[in-house]
């Protein structure tokens, strides 16, 4: 038997915050995908992938099949993502060996649960859900489920620089994210509205607020020259990994030719950081069972 599913990066976060009450994010998944194959036609050696082996052996004491009771079983993860970027390479890569696990076991699981199992072993991005959801991605909640989820490209910049969201967690950072808190409202006001009339603008402007607040917390280089290719080429906005170092760009694709975009950061010599880029679709989230 062989179970192949797989689920979604992101390319930082649309809005993260002290919003409500509590610190919460809202993440879109993008088209580049963790895979991971579970399979009893080889036995591989189990100290690949820790933290995906760790959410084998959670989501089997979830269903409640003992370690003596597992058939022998070998996986696999096939990911491309950049790690240590903040593009949920982590979440994306545990939330779908708990999806294959489940299917292996013949065990439907819902995104609510996926989002728990994925909690017990590190903070997880709101990738693991269909449609854009605020979400709190330190307890587990999901606040807010929405409806849409629009056909936008991103230019994702990527720095060598790498930043280890566990490490960065480390040290606090709370009394900045309250005295933020103001933005992250006005912020999220633009998200429900741009959500109600569906409007990426004020989709890119919610991002935008939440990535100019984030400055004070985890600064990008050439935040001034990104932010003068946003308005020179009138996109929606741009927003950053929070916790990471990579930041997107957003565009309509049918407005908007991508290397039109890089020809302006070139020109600002932003892509003398941001040194490896990709385009990108926003795609829809959540654990996929592929096969």
């Amino acid at each position: 038997m062989e179970i192949k599913a797989k689920c979604p990066a992101s390319c930082g976060e649309l809005l993260q915050g002290w919003i409500e009450g509590s610190e919460k994010l809202i993440s879109y998944p993008i088209n580049w995908f963790s895979e991971v194959t579970l399979s009893d036609k080889l036995i591989a050696n189990k100290t690949g992938n820790t933290k995906a082996w760790l959410a084998f052996q959670q989501t089997c004491e979830y269903f409640g099949v003992p370690e003596n009771e597992r058939p022998p079983v070998s996986l696999q993860v096939k990911s491309t993502i950049p790690v240590a970027k903040g593009m949920a390479s982590s979440t994306a890569d545990i939330a779908a060996t708990i999806g294959a696990t489940a299917s292996w076991l013949q065990q439907t699981i819902t995104e609510t649960e996926i989002a728990k199992l994925c909690l017990q072993l590190e903070p997880t991005d709101s990738t693991i859900f269909q449609t854009l959801t605020l979400f709190d991605h330190l307890k587990g909640a999901t606040i807010r489920s929405t409806e849409w989820l629009p056909k936008l490209g991103v230019v994702v910049l990527e720095p060598l620089t790498i930043l280890e969201t566990a490490l960065f967690r480390q040290e606090s950072h709370q009394n900045q994210l309250l005295q933020n808190e103001a933005n992250l409202a006005r912020g999220f006001a633009f998200f429900e509205q741009a959500i109600r009339q569906q409007k990426v603008d004020l989709l890119g402007a919610s991002a935008t607020i939440s990535a100019e607040s984030n400055q004070a917390i985890l600064p990008k280089p050439f935040f001034k020259e990104m932010l003068e290719v946003i308005e020179k080429l009138d996109l929606p906005g741009l927003n950053v990994s929070h916790s990471g170092t990579v930041v997107g760009l957003l565009y309509e694709q049918q407005k908007t030719d991508p290397l039109e975009i890089l020809f302006e950061l070139e020109r600002r010599y932003v892509t003398t950081f941001y040194s490896r880029y990709y385009f990108r679709e926003w795609t829809t989230g959540g654990v996929q069972i592929i096969s």
